[in-house]
């Protein structure tokens, strides 16, 4: 009466009339072990800063004032309204809406997306139109948003820490400071940073460096018949200027035609300036598009003394731009809009693509980022000293429940008598076309405490979390060193990008070897002209394992029912629900009950389905086969979420035979045949199919969004034994 498979069936969006767009973009956010990892800890996060809001009576408005008073350009963002309101509305839809994406299904299963696009209507007062609309568009109109609310948040956090005696009105303990420490905001996964700087080929002198941040990065199709993703990326990399009036040409132009002359007879003002630009030339700080005053900057460009006219010094400068920050989801957009002299038409260009990329910082920033690290921690440790004394208590406090909405459409499908699709020839693993080892962030069991700043250009104006913030009533300052002092690129960066950089980089995790691999995750395809068409989502299933005892473990994380529980009097605002106290107990028995009901509608199917997600995977590589079909994973019953493993006894498996725990090692399981097969689900809103990794990667002509994610996990080689 169902299938047997637990990877054979997942949620579908139904569309009611031009919802594909907005079905393919959800259903690729569900595909993200990054992203479902930060919505728990985000949404955690916020949960704790309300509790402390509320164990401090904390006046919300009055908080809120304070904040925009001090930072007039949250007053003029576009975000203005989100940012009067201490909420989290989008994230609290988006982890709801994600949490049905991922639920194992054993039959077919659709909802509708637009209890989520109700909450976005709300966040901006304004109501969506039914008429057809870009998933590029949508994609980036929820990424603004959630950044927003992330830095919101991280605003919010930073200035209580740096206001705490004026918003306690008191002399705060060290017990109040160590509980805001541990509320650590995490990196909006999206977020990435790119350095743009150009160099000149006549004299090799360097522009200032430009800090861009990006949440999708957007790539414009060729008009060629064939393209390379990587080639692509490569040559929006560099590009050359011809015709560029460099300053430090005109400069040492100037100032050697002055040397050779000699000249005694120049009008005094001319003196001043020719003095100015003889001392700028021997500055080795001096960049190719300097700011100078207008009256120098005048003066260079009229410059015309025996035969050296200024007007007509030109150079070619070579622009490059680099990924100074790898985002733990790295999202690309190919533009495939093509105006042909008279209208706008669809570029079919075909794109070749790989399930695999790698990234790499670069040699020459990569150990001056670190820097920056060094500097906001020692900032941070002043901060702490302030106001904190040697003994510090280390008590935790649990996150509340979160209620949810009810769903507002859901449709579940016939149950089907079906056999067991996954006892097919198990030598296919041997040549399958997926890796399949991707499906679990597990390279950085620590990334909840990364913390950015910047994403998107109209999220710039919010960036009041750097050291340099000031605090209302007092003159102390934490910043440490001169901004003057530091440069990046060869070149000197101003006050503001110091700040921005230290924290943007202040808990990211660098790779010794600078090398950042990436596995696709998900692919958004459009066909059609550039006017109509219908989008699909190509989704990356998660990983299904088994393990000696046939027991099937689903390896990935979930959205934390209990953050979105469902329940009366829902609310996206921490200060607005009833408090929970899960302790004594009246929490055990909450909790069991809940233990309960997550698995009282598996019970009587088979097989029962094991959730954990461990940390620390290995692919085990067989001699002569390119796609492992066996890991190695931490016990998972000591990686498991709290509720996961019903009627499945680990206790005993724990201890040895003299009762003692035994000391953590791993297990190798190998992974259910059909998920190497065909890894992956095709999505055409209700309808679900199943492919291979080689029908993904032929969508050449109509591939319009992917998502890679951040992985690196280690391989161990070993030759197969008979």
């Amino acid at each position: 009466m169902f299938s047997k498979r637990p990877d054979k069936y997942t949620t579908g969006l139904i569309n009611l009339r031009n919802d594909c767009f907005a079905n393919s973009s959800l259903q690729a956010y569900s595909s993200l072990p990054s992203l479902t990892e930060y919505l728990n800890n985000f949404i955690t996060s916020f949960n704790k800063l309300c509790e402390f809001i509320q164990a401090h009576n904390i006046d919300v408005q009055k908080l809120i004032d304070l904040r925009l008073e001090l930072n007039k350009n949250l007053q003029n963002s576009k975000f203005k309204r989100s940012n009067s309101t201490f909420d989290i509305p989008l994230h609290i839809a988006m982890a709801k809406i994600v949490r049905k994406l991922q639920e194992t299904e054993l039959t077919s299963r659709t909802i509708s997306v637009w209890t989520f696009l109700h909450e976005l209507e709300n966040v901006f007062n304004a109501k969506m139109s039914r008429s057809q609309h870009d998933a590029h568009e949508l994609t980036q109109l929820i990424n603004e948003t959630l950044e927003n609310e992330n830095l919101k948040l991280k605003s919010f956090v930073r200035f209580i820490k740096l206001n705490l005696d004026t918003i306690l009105q008191q002399h705060p303990s060290p017990q109040d400071f160590h509980d805001l420490e541990k509320i650590i905001v995490p990196e909006f996964p999206f977020d990435g940073l790119i350095l743009s700087q150009m160099t000149c080929l006549s004299c090799h002198g360097v522009s200032k460096p430009n800090f861009t941040p990006f949440v999708m990065l957007t790539l414009p199709v060729p008009l060629t018949l064939t393209c390379n993703l990587e080639k692509i990326l490569e040559e929006n990399e560099s590009e050359q200027i011809e015709g560029y009036q460099c300053i430090k040409c005109r400069i040492g132009k100037i100032s050697l035609n002055e040397e050779r002359l000699q000249r005694t007879n120049i009008p005094p003002q001319d003196e001043v300036f020719i003095k100015k630009i003889i001392e700028l030339n021997s500055d080795p700080n001096l960049t190719i598009n300097q700011d100078l005053p207008e009256d120098l900057e005048n003066f260079i460009k009229n410059y015309n003394v025996q035969g050296i006219d200024i007007s007509r010094v030109t150079s070619t400068v070579q622009k490059k731009s680099q990924i100074l920050k790898p985002p733990k989801i790295f999202g690309i957009h190919l533009s495939r809009s093509a105006f042909d002299g008279q209208v706008v038409r669809r570029n079919s260009s075909r794109v070749e693509f790989s399930d695999k990329l790698t990234l790499s910082i670069g040699p020459e920033y990569h150990d001056k980022l670190k820097q920056f690290q060094s500097l906001v921690n020692e900032e941070d440790e002043k901060l702490r000293e302030k106001y904190t004394s040697n003994v510090l208590t280390t008590d935790e406090n649990d996150m509340e429940d979160e209620d949810v909405q009810r769903e507002d459409y859901e449709e579940k499908g016939k149950e089907e008598d079906e056999e067991d699709d996954e006892e097919g020839d198990e030598t296919d693993q041997g040549t399958a076309t997926e890796n399949g080892t991707d499906d679990l962030d597990d390279e950085e069991d620590e990334d909840d405490d990364d913390t950015s700043s910047l994403t998107s250009q109209e999220s710039v104006p919010q960036t009041i979390t750097t050291s340099s913030t000031v605090r209302p009533n007092t003159n102390e300052s934490v910043t440490i060193g001169s901004p003057q002092e530091h440069t990046i690129a060869q070149a000197p960066i101003s006050n503001k990008q110091t700040d921005n950089l230290k924290e943007i980089f202040k808990r990211f995790k660098f790779n010794e070897n600078d090398l950042y691999k990436y596995r696709l995750r998900a692919v958004i395809r459009h066909f059609g002209s550039h006017t109509q068409g219908h989008y699909e989502c190509f989704k990356h299933k998660p990983l299904f394992v088994k393990d000696k005892e046939g027991n099937i473990f689903k390896l990935s994380p979930e959205i934390d029912e209990e953050l979105v529980g469902e329940g009366e009097g829902d609310s996206s605002s921490g200060l607005t629900r009833k408090s929970s106290t899960r302790s004594g107990s009246a929490g055990s028995n909450e909790q069991d009950s809940g233990f309960r009901n997550k698995f009282s509608s598996m019970m009587g199917r088979r097989p029962s389905v094991f959730h954990a997600n461990p940390s620390n995977v290995e692919e085990i590589i067989q001699s002569g086969l390119q796609t492992p079909a066996e890991i190695l994973v931490e016990d998972p019953c000591k990686n498991n979420f709290e509720d996961a493993f019903a009627n499945y006894d680990f206790a005993d498996k724990l201890k040895d035979g003299h009762g003692q725990k035994q000391e953590e090692k791993k297990v190798k399981m190998k992974k259910i045949p059909s998920i190497i097969s065909k890894p992956y689900w095709r999505i055409s809103d209700g309808q679900v199919t199943e492919v291979s990794k080689a029908a993904v990667l032929q969508e050449e002509t109509t591939v319009y969004m992917l998502y890679y994610e951040r992985v690196d996990r280690k391989q161990i080689k070993r030759h197969h034994r008979a």
